[in-house]
């Protein structure tokens, strides 16, 4: 296919708000993702909806035999727009995490990225255009108990935009990263979180569509960070001038009445 936009973890949520919106743009899409019934549905609801082509592609990123095989997979498509979202939560403290799990997270959120990145960057360079765009989260900014390794990857998907940016300033590619805070999706049932999902005051969670329109906002303007959303500006320009032992006391203390209404 040519025209295309590549959206990894395109099930539900952020993911899912892109390919919409790049569907209503009329760019063809690839989205990918592990629930087959839930990503083949969209990619049907899209296609009837916006009247463009939308290849379903099945895959686990977290391994390499994962991101291989979607590689294989895109090798004849003419990518326009990769967007890196594919992403997971985990719920337990570091020190109970399994090592799988360590592999996994690293893998999809570090490995993955930078693998899919280069790949589709080296046909954006002959071109000379394109759009990548990583969604890191507002986890860059400030790292939270039972978040560290999420937090640790996301930080690292926002240096590595930022590099990259740099790297193509004199090309006509974009690059762009989006960081959200709490995402209305079902994020955080999937990593066993139970949480309440308040919609008013500080670290209220957003609707998914309203991020894309903020961030796309932001793309058109040529802000290579985004933060979509109040609440993460404030979290950044806490991370920038407060003395780091109140940072860190402002989050254990979030952390533990977030902890003690979770359960109640």
């Amino acid at each position: 296919m040519k025209n295309v936009t590549l959206i990894t973890g395109a099930t539900s949520g952020l993911g899912l708000a892109y390919a919409k919106e790049y569907a209503k743009k009329g760019y063809n899409l690839i989205i990918t993702g592990r629930r087959e019934d839930k990503i083949k549905a969209n990619a049907i609801n899209i296609e009837n909806m916006y009247n463009v082509k939308v290849k379903a592609v099945i895959v686990d990123l977290a391994n390499a035999e994962g991101v291989n095989f979607l590689l294989n997979e895109i090798r004849d498509d003419e990518i326009e727009v990769l967007i890196n979202n594919a992403g997971f939560g985990l719920k337990p403290l570091f020190s109970e995490v399994p090592q799988e799990d360590m592999e996994r997270i690293i893998f999809l959120q570090i490995n993955a990225v930078v693998i899919l990145s280069q790949y589709i960057l080296k046909q954006m360079l002959v071109r000379n255009r394109g759009t990548m765009i990583n969604i890191s989260s507002e986890g860059a900014f400030a790292v939270m108990p039972r978040n560290i390794l999420y937090s640790s990857t996301k930080l690292f998907i926002l240096n590595f935009t930022e590099g990259l940016y740099m790297e193509l300033i004199d090309s006509a590619i974009r690059v762009q990263v989006v960081c959200p805070g709490f995402i209305d999706s079902d994020f955080h049932e999937s990593a066993g979180m139970n949480v309440v999902k308040k919609k008013t005051g500080f670290m209220k969670f957003m609707d998914p569509d309203k991020i894309v329109q903020l961030a796309m906002r932001d793309l058109k303007k040529g802000r290579v960070v985004s933060l979509p959303g109040l609440d993460v500006k404030i979290i950044q320009i806490m991370q920038k001038f407060l003395p780091r032992n109140t940072l860190y006391k402002i989050i254990i203390d979030f952390t533990r009445k977030r902890n003690k209404k979770l359960h109640r």
